[in-house]
């Protein structure tokens, strides 16, 4: 007990098992690994980690969804409200997307944190559309919390350019890019991210929070 509090990972008693001692030290300087790797702000898996998570999924050839998330107008945020409160929306983004992955979770699902407002989530293909929909709702339900009164009652925060005129902004949104391996091969996890930053950057389009599916298929069926 007094090795624990003062920090210790684990302990045994003598006689020991060498093999036994060799899988703890292995699995201590694991967790010190995933402690360094994870993302400060929201304590979830880092880029590092995420990387390697696509790489093995894209290894494996088991079917998978990958979804790449991002803000809306988030720039525009920081800058009126500084980066504490940008802080707080990135963690409430982070917040509703972990609910909702446990919602619509599966034994193989992953959500991890690539840096700023981008968060990245790996699911069984099947569940990508609707888990996009719920991070959405959640999303558009509680953005407003983060805004002063005046600002919500209006509809949109003013924000000055570096010429001092002023720009009107809407709430923060949310987009989705989602990439599968189900209809078309992906070999690689560079693949697999840029077919959903793609993806992402069709859903920016559409205004509002929305999401976009890459339907193409390698045989060239629709």
């Amino acid at each position: 007990v007094v090795g624990l509090t003062a920090g210790a990972d684990d302990y045994m008693i003598k006689p020991f098992d060498p093999i036994e001692l060799i899988a703890r030290v292995k699995s201590a300087l694991r967790r010190s690994r995933e402690m360094r790797d994870a993302n400060p702000l929201t304590q979830l898996p880092g880029n590092v980690q995420v990387q390697e998570e696509v790489a093995r999924r894209v290894a494996s050839g088991t079917p998978f969804a990958l979804m790449y998330i991002d803000l809306d107008n988030f720039k525009a945020f920081n800058d009126h409200y500084g980066f504490l409160r940008g802080d707080e929306a990135i963690k409430l983004l982070a917040r509703c997307t972990a609910e909702s992955v446990d919602r619509h979770q599966d034994e193989e699902s992953f959500l991890g944190h690539v840096g700023g407002d981008d968060f990245v989530v790996i699911v069984e293909p099947d569940a990508a559309e609707p888990l996009a929909q719920d991070i959405i709702r959640l999303w558009n339900g509680r953005i407003v919390e983060l805004y002063d009164t005046e600002d919500v009652e209006q509809g949109y925060i003013e924000v000055a350019d570096r010429r001092k005129e002023l720009h009107r902004f809407p709430f923060i949104t949310v987009s989705i890019g989602i990439a599968s391996n189900t209809g078309r091969a992906i070999d690689s996890h560079w693949a697999a991210s840029e077919i959903a930053a793609e993806m992402k950057a069709f859903a920016k389009n559409d205004g509002g929070s929305s999401y976009a599916i890459d339907r193409r298929r390698t045989d060239g069926g629709d």
